[in-house]
């Protein structure tokens, strides 16, 4: 029989569940198989579905979430089977005897639907959705052996010895087993009732969204899946009026009551959007709505009517955003680490829906009056497994994004577009846990990412292999033990390779765990909002003490060289006031060769960063604002008086 007559009778594209009945088909064949290519032919159409199959399995392991030794021992098998494969196609004539045998055809057909079982377990053991099973039947173990001792013997059978477990192999698995069980039990009970409740079930909301993500996945437009609309007559002004009742860009989110609830009602446009973009926002809100059963994900009440115009009615949160709350105070350290493991709680829950947020860092973070942050702004969230969106125009996402996506991506300053070249990278998981990382090292330090940068100097910086700095004020004990343990998690969430990033279960227990350690009950009598600036966040504060203590100190002894190295030093490390004089010392010369142009410079930094009078040096060609920059100087009101 012809290779063409073969391959029309058993087509690879054909579906897997339908392979196995073409066996009788394929029984027949064999008899009248003649040369070596004539024998392979009724495995081409195998090969190729085995082949598809690696190729569905590798990809779903690099978003798995939870269980990963498990999927790695699972994995060192599919790696193995792959290997075998190649080897396989590669020396046809040697296995022309293999090929002529029916049993042999039976056990390949047998091999694609384990490697289909491996797949589906993978699956269903990396996500918390698909753990339920196991939680409910404790079979983790009991399936994986099942996998692994059929797996095992059908390799065998098709004489790729080289994949069959060996002792070690054995040993191998069931640590990881042991290990991943231990750590999913541990992790269950630590997460809360968000995502498991009394009976340690997988909350009935997940799977709610989940049908009701598969059903909007599978529809355009599906009209059935619509936000719950509030009467306008629902919604009250409140008792008593304050200024902060409207907030957001031109003010435009104002403070209602509904129910005896503080809403906030931010306009919506759904009247003149396309009717199927509409449809999807109605779908993507309905789900919103399912998500108010997260203490940490903003509440989403319901599309109401009010102020003239059509609005999403939201939780009211009194503190407004995480960035707006500590650039207002300095946030206690035990409130910082309770705070990150509260949105680390919300993410879960959001991933748990096969949800990501796209868009995660402070000011995103709603803040209530309790300082309980709520998870908001889904304006570019979507289902993980949707189309990813190109957020054109949205410029500072760059500070917190993945370097994945960051290197195919470019960005013009002169017209502020946000483009992306022809490679396709989704936005994961694990894009969304760097992104957190960034959003930790914003909350620790109460400043935005690479503050002042622009944005192809964070590309070029980030892409280098390079990070945000991590360096601590002088702390007590307790304190810089705490520090050390956020630096860790911080480092883990921004692994350059995806592979090995942190997974968010880990990244909750390292968090919970500094929770455990550091709010202890004595510290509920502590403040948990400070002055702003109270807290030497990275140590700029005694850097300022340093030059004001050495650096001034030795210029007013008329040691400049002492001096000069001391300004120096500090204007490398971006304080202003060493800026400052490091620029007078060039400007007048004093024990360097006068350099006004960098002195300017200088002068310009540091009025830019904190010292608005030092705009009075700018030009040198003034000389009024050099007699009034002396005369500062002289009144002592740049950091110390200067009678030199």
């Amino acid at each position: 029989m012809s290779f063409e007559v073969m391959t029309s009778t058993i087509e690879v594209t054909e579906s897997l569940d339908t392979i196995g009945s073409n066996l009788d088909i394929a029984k027949s064949t064999f008899c009248a198989v003649g040369a070596a290519g004539e024998a392979v032919s009724p495995f081409v159409p195998l090969i190729g579905a085995v082949t598809l199959v690696i190729s569905e399995i590798i990809k779903v392991y690099e978003t798995v979430q939870y269980n990963k030794k498990i999927c790695d021992s699972l994995m060192d098998r599919v790696n193995s089977a792959e290997a075998a494969i190649k080897t396989l196609k590669r020396r046809k004539t040697e296995n022309e005897k293999n090929f002529r045998n029916q049993e042999y055809y039976k056990s390949f057909i047998c091999f694609i639907e384990i490697m289909k079982r491996i797949k589906k377990f993978i699956v269903d053991v990396s996500n918390l959705h698909g753990y339920q099973k196991f939680v409910r039947s404790g079979s983790v173990k009991s399936k994986f052996d099942s996998l692994a001792e059929d797996f095992d013997k059908v390799m065998s059978e098709l004489h790729f010895t080289m994949a069959v477990a060996n002792e070690e192999q054995r040993r191998i698995d069931q640590i990881a087993l042991e290990s991943d069980i231990a750590d999913m039990t541990k992790f269950l009970e630590k997460i809360g009732d968000d995502i498991i409740d009394q009976n340690q079930k997988i909350n009935i909301v997940l799977h709610e969204v989940s049908l009701m993500k598969e059903k909007l996945d599978h529809s355009d437009s599906d009209q059935n899946i619509k936000a719950k609309k509030i009467k306008s007559t629902e919604l009250n002004d409140p008792l008593k009026s304050k200024p902060t009742d409207r907030r957001g860009k031109n003010r435009q989110v104002i403070k209602k009551m509904y129910r005896n609830i503080e809403v906030a009602c931010k306009p919506i446009d759904l009247q003149n959007s396309d009717p199927k973009e509409a449809a999807k926002i109605q779908g993507h809100l309905a789900i919103l709505g399912k998500l108010r059963e997260s203490l940490n994900i903003i509440r989403f009440y319901g599309l109401s009517y009010t102020e003239n115009s059509d609005v999403m009615v939201f939780e009211w949160a009194d503190r407004g955003s995480l960035r707006e709350l500590y650039c207002q105070y300095d946030i206690a350290w035990h409130v910082k680490v309770q705070i990150a493991l509260d949105i680390c709680r919300g993410l879960t829950f959001l991933h748990s829906c096969d949800i990501l947020h796209h868009d995660i860092r402070c000011e995103h973070i709603m803040m209530t009056t309790r300082l309980v942050p709520k998870i908001a702004k889904f304006k570019y969230s979507r289902m993980a497994t949707g189309p990813t969106t190109d957020m054109k125009g949205v410029t500072d996402i760059m500070r917190w994004m993945a370097p994945e996506k960051l290197y195919y991506s470019t960005y013009s300053i002169e017209s502020t577009n946000y483009t992306k070249k022809h490679v396709h990278v989704p936005y994961t998981f694990k894009c969304e846990i760097f992104s957190f990382g960034m959003l930790l090292w914003e909350l620790v330090f109460e400043k935005i990412p690479y503050e002042k940068w622009d944005i192809l100097k964070i590309k070029e910086h980030v892409l280098a292999g390079n990070r945000e700095k991590i360096t601590w004020e002088k702390a007590s004990p307790d304190v810089e033990k705490l520090q050390k343990g956020l630096a860790k998690i911080i480092i883990s969430a921004w692994e350059g390779d995806p592979a090995i990033r942190a997974s968010l279960q880990n990244i909750f227990m390292n968090l919970d765990h500094l929770v455990d350690e550091y709010c202890t009950p004595d510290k509920e009598f502590s403040f948990s909002l400070l002055p702003d600036k109270e807290l030497d966040l990275d140590g700029s504060l005694s850097r300022t003490v340093s030059i004001s203590d050495e650096g001034i100190a030795a210029h007013k002894k008329n040691e400049h060289t002492k001096a000069w190295e001391c300004f120096s030093a500090h204007a490398e490390l971006n304080n202003a006031l060493a800026k400052y004089w490091k620029g007078y010392y060039l400007w007048e010369g004093v024990e360097v060769e006068k350099d006004r142009k960098q002195a300017c410079e200088l002068f310009k930094e540091a009025a830019d960063d904190e010292i608005p009078d030092a705009q009075l040096s700018a030009n040198n060609n003034n000389a009024t604002a050099q007699f009034k920059l002396r005369e500062m100087y002289l009144n002592g009101k740049l950091g110390e008086k200067d009678e030199h």
